[in-house]
């Protein structure tokens, strides 16, 4: 028994030292982990007092930052203009840190009212007068285009609004309404494209411009977005060209935040073979169920790997499918209407 227990003791002993070591390997391993954890953790706060708190949104969050807001109302002082900070810019704070933002509220908060469906003069009565806490406050219209009328749509009524009813939002945010106009009797000689002043789609949210183009049964492009130099040009039509092919459509456009139930989205995608492609749009609207379908882009030539670009408005949940005539289903986009 003592001879096999000597036989034995240095196997033992080989085997304990490879244990500790692969001890000491993974102590040290972990304490490598926490420390680069740590100092991962580690972040720098910035100044953002005097910004407004949209514009710093997506950099508190990549920060990790968990953002309180706080209110105050200075209406001197411009809507959403962030007035103090509960960190002091320069410290060096863990990722998490509780960071409470005070922001102006400089207009009186609302709730957009459904306008759909209204004449234009019902729809800018309702608008002159929307309730905000106990008193009624106007809402500016950012502007009104006019669309020929489609079967049994009357003259002169709101068909379409941006923002969407239900919006939580502030008095100076702009409404914008598309409206049928009055149909008339087309002449026989009349051309197939009619002369358009190019002007007046500028400023005009890029959705209607597309309503209109879609309704004259004309083809459309969508270049490139380009950033606004202000906020509130985003999503709107920066540029309009007719050509004998179609028209050319300009869009300024920001990246927008994740956490907003209304927005624009600007999709682009290269397809893959030549064909004549359509794409439908199906969206809900906030608290119904009933699902609608609208075309954005019917019967469109476009050839292999050419970018293919739609800019839409994001109210509730969206899909968008474009569709090849032989080749079936290119592509499909789900945006959720919160995340």
């Amino acid at each position: 028994m003592k001879e096999k227990f000597l036989k034995i003791l240095p196997y033992s002993g080989y085997v304990l030292f490879v244990g500790l070591g692969l001890l000491v390997f993974f102590v040290a391993a972990f304490l490598v982990v926490v420390v680069r954890t740590k100092e991962e953790q580690k972040v720098m706060m910035p100044y953002v007092i005097g910004k407004n708190y949209i514009e710093v949104h997506n950099e508190l969050q990549r920060l990790q930052l968990k953002v309180r807001l706080e209110t105050q109302r200075i209406p001197e002082k411009t809507d959403g203009i962030i007035l103090a900070q509960s960190i002091d810019p320069g410290k060096e704070v863990e990722a998490g840190s509780k960071l409470y933002l005070t922001v102006n509220i400089g207009f009186d908060r609302v709730t957009i009212p459904d306008v759909k469906g209204q004449d234009l003069k019902r729809a800018k009565a309702i608008l002159e007068k929307v309730l905000s806490g106990e008193v009624y406050v106007p809402l500016q219209i950012g502007g009104i285009t006019y669309v020929p009328a489609v079967g049994d749509e009357p003259a002169d009524t709101i068909i379409d609004q941006i923002p969407g009813p239900g919006k939580e939002t502030h008095s100076g945010e702009k409404i914008y309404l598309l409206v049928t106009e009055p149909n008339t009797e087309k002449k026989s000689n009349q051309s197939a494209i009619e002369p358009l002043d190019s002007t007046k789609f500028v400023g005009t949210p890029v959705p209607f411009v597309v309503d209109f183009l879609q309704r004259k049964k004309i083809p459309y492009l969508l270049k490139e977005a380009t950033k606004p130099e202000f906020r509130d040009l985003h999503g709107l039509t920066s540029s309009f060209e007719l050509k004998p092919t179609g028209a050319e459509v300009g869009a300024f456009f920001l990246k927008p935040s994740e956490t907003f139930v209304q927005d624009y989205e600007f999709l682009e995608y290269e397809v893959d073979d030549d064909d004549l492609y359509s794409a439908k749009l199906e969206f809900t609207k906030p608290g119904e169920d009933t699902e609608i379908e609208k075309e954005i882009l019917t019967n469109q030539k476009l050839k292999e790997d050419e970018p293919v670009r739609f800019l839409i408005h994001r109210s509730g949940n969206v899909k968008l499918t474009l569709i090849g005539k032989e080749t079936g289903v290119a592509k499909v986009w789900k945006l959720k209407g919160t995340y």
